[in-house]
């Protein structure tokens, strides 16, 4: 239905129901944080402006401020109320800003035909944002001086059936006694007439709290002060700000009762905390030197989010064709580069919530803005989605910093189906994206013998070093690292395409700090000698054993080993026999455990006997090792057979005469195997002791993270 609306004399025409597209503009966000994103996309829009437009900017500084839209009442100096009404976002501009009455006109924008630098399409995301997250909205603007300056109006209140209205108006903020001042101006032209649906606006946005009733003049100082804030900001010519007036909090009336003014506080607080965590993991390439902060302290956010917390962080350059299929062709001219970070999220992987898959990041524009995220990616890339393989908090990052993807309008998902060759675009993506995820999980798990425990045992030991609080001054944002890349060739595998692993070359970034070193072989090589060793041996036949000799005195000496008892702290001397056929004694190994008084005593009393047991049957077997020398002495070879068996008879004889029989030995043995059982067992119970204390410890760590967080919500409170 046509209609006629009137703004300033002049008569504009629309088509288009107001009601139903305020409705419509309401439902594109997932949540009001989606919302917010997307208008602080359109401050970096004009903050951070892409090269190449002849326009000097060595001096320029880009800013981006985000804060609480606070109404403060005094009486002379004193304070007497202040209420936090809504949330305000302004930004400076290298050049001039497109007149508001352009920039609210519906379904109009600079940006169709945006390419890198732009992030915003349709001329959209002010009017969605603003309806999504307020009824009431205002957007200001300084153009060149503070002669220019305009005021438009976003509001629920001004939508009718026959059209969409969305007024703007100019005025000039002059300090001079010539010039009447904003003041006056605001409430001439918002007095008339024809402008009382407006003027009834910002009458609302006078009554910041919820028991003040409207007030023109109050919502036009508010207004007024705000004007003074951009005109002096930064000594910038163009600044454009947007208040959004009672933000939406998404609880009932019944609930909030009587407490509006606490729940818009409340709201606005929790939107500000949810943004400054968001914010450094939202954007890729804003630089150091941007001035971006977040709330009333006006904290300076910055950009390392991925660096701070990735292992083995590494860069590769595809070549994407989004015409051709590539198995069509492999190379073509008409393909676009695009950059992938790979790396492993050592933060993720020790998050007992958090999923180890492989998870995707897509980033777009030139402000590098998160597009979409998908936490199990590995299907969807072309890689074996079994068991733990590509898991281990891989993380991979396609970054589009040339705008290469199309978008969606409220920048949330890769829009495809506007191409019309968008599945093959897709598929060529993907399956180059794919090849070199592929390669770089399986160089690093080469590194570590191909045992994937070992891989996320060495990701995981990097814990304490991405948790250091100062490690974020030595590193640097994600766009201007030197991080470790590959230089690879690539073919064609059936239906997939794969690196060349013989001609892979790495090299080395100095930016990639957490680097995984690989798994020594000579542990592996050693065992497997050793193996090889016994085997021959077992192959080899058996040599005869020498006839033994009488050992000297300093062979007996070497032979000595401690039984004393350490409760009694008396040392006791045996000499260990030669014969390998008896079991040498060892220094016990002392444990320091907390036992019982009754465990203690009775250790002790079996140590004492363990001790005398062996030194008996160490002094037997000296014995008996004394009277075979001396049988042994004699020549064999003279000796007639009989004679040899005789000797051997008597040799039997010594033995069974020993004071050492074989039960006294079984009885040792089996207190032995007691011991080792039972200390066994102990350190079984501090292992897993250790484990619990390890999992408190992660939990206490948790905990401090979310006190801080709420510390830091009382702080801006």
């Amino acid at each position: 239905m046509t209609s006629q609306l009137k703004l300033d004399g002049n008569v504009r025409t629309t088509r288009v129901n107001g009601k139903g597209l305020w409705r419509s503009w309401k439902r594109n966000f997932k949540n009001k944080l989606q919302a917010l994103l997307d208008l602080i996309d359109n401050s970096l829009d004009a903050a951070i402006q892409a090269n190449g437009d002849g326009t000097d900017r060595s001096s320029f500084k880009g800013r981006v401020h985000v804060f609480p839209d606070v109404h403060e009442v005094f009486e002379g100096t004193s304070r007497v109320s202040s209420t936090t009404s809504g949330l305000c976002i302004v930004n400076n501009c290298m050049k001039k800003i497109r007149p508001l009455d352009k920039v609210l006109e519906v379904y109009d924008s600079s940006k169709v035909e945006s390419g890198a630098g732009d992030i915003g399409e349709n001329g959209v995301g002010l009017k969605q944002g603003c309806a999504t997250l307020s009824d009431l909205s205002f957007v200001l603007v300084k153009n060149g001086s503070n002669k220019n300056i305009e005021l438009g109006i976003v509001a629920k209140a001004l939508q009718k059936e026959q059209g969409c209205f969305l007024p703007a108006f100019n005025f000039s903020n002059l300090k001079d006694a010539e010039s009447p001042s904003l003041r006056d101006q605001m409430l001439s032209i918002f007095s008339q007439t024809s402008n009382d649906d407006v003027a009834s606006c910002i009458a609302q946005y006078g009554a910041a709290s919820s028991g003040s009733d409207p007030n023109l003049v109050i919502g036009v100082e508010r207004l007024c002060q705000h004007f003074d804030y951009i005109c002096s900001f930064f000594d910038n010519s163009h600044v454009f700000m947007v208040i959004m007036d009672k933000v939406h909090h998404g609880l009932s009336e019944q609930y909030v009762r009587n407490a509006w003014d606490a729940q818009q506080k409340i709201t606005v607080n929790h939107l500000i905390r949810d943004l400054r965590e968001e914010i450094p993991k939202t954007y890729l390439h804003i630089p150091n030197s941007f001035d971006f902060r977040i709330g009333r302290k006006a904290e300076k956010s910055e950009f390392k989010y991925w660096p701070a917390r990735m292992v083995e962080l590494s860069s590769f350059t595809v070549d994407v064709n989004p015409k051709i299929p590539w198995q069509q062709k492999f190379d073509h001219p008409d393909a676009y580069q695009l950059r992938v970070f790979i790396g492993f999220d050592g933060m993720r992987i020790t998050d007992s919530e958090a999923g180890k898959e492989a998870s995707l990041y897509v980033y777009s524009r030139q402000s590098g803005r998160l597009i979409s995220h998908n936490p199990d990616a590995r299907t969807l890339l072309g890689l074996s989605a079994g068991g733990t393989m590509f898991c281990q908090g891989l993380t991979i990052i396609i970054d589009d910093i040339a705008g290469n993807l199309p978008l969606n309008p409220t920048k949330q998902e890769v829009a495809f189906g506007e191409e019309a060759h968008g599945e093959v675009h897709k598929e060529n993506l993907m399956s180059w994206v794919g090849s070199v995820v592929h390669f770089y999980y399986s160089f690093h798990l080469k590194k570590c013998g191909q045992k994937k425990t070992v891989l996320t045992r060495k990701i995981a030991g990097f814990g304490d070093v991405l948790m250091d609080k100062n490690r974020h001054l030595s590193l640097k944002t994600l766009d201007s690292s030197d991080l470790t890349t590959h230089q690879l060739s690539f073919k064609s595998i059936g239906k997939s395409i794969r690196a060349d692993k013989s001609s892979a070359q790495e090299i080395v970034g100095v930016d990639t700090l957490c680097r995984l070193s690989a798994e020594r072989s000579s542990n592996r090589n050693a065992n497997k000698r050793s193996r090889n060793t016994t085997d021959n041996d077992s192959r080899q036949p058996k040599k005869k054993i020498p006839r033994r000799t009488k050992p000297s005195e300093s062979d007996r000496e070497k032979e000595e080993v401690y039984c004393g008892d350490d409760s009694s702290h008396s040392a006791h001397y045996a000499t260990q026999p030669s014969n390998p056929h008896v079991p040498r004694c060892k220094k016990p190994v002392s444990y320091q455990e907390t036992e019982s008084d009754s465990d203690r005593k009775t250790e002790e009393v079996n140590d004492s006997d363990d001790n005398t047991l062996l030194a008996t049957c160490s002094r037997a077997s000296q014995e008996r090792h004394n009277t075979r020398q001396k049988v042994e002495d004699v020549d064999t070879e003279s000796v007639p057979i009989q004679s040899t068996m005789g000797r051997n008879a008597h040799i039997e004889h010594v033995e069974e005469s020993d004071s050492c029989t074989k039960d006294d030995y079984r009885t040792f043995c089996a207190r032995l195997t007691k011991k080792t059982k039972k200390k066994t067992a102990q350190i079984k119970a501090l292992t897993e002791e250790l484990a619990k204390e390890k999992n408190l410890r992660q939990h206490l760590q948790q905990q401090i993270k979310v006190l801080q967080g709420r510390i830091k919500t009382l702080e801006t409170e």
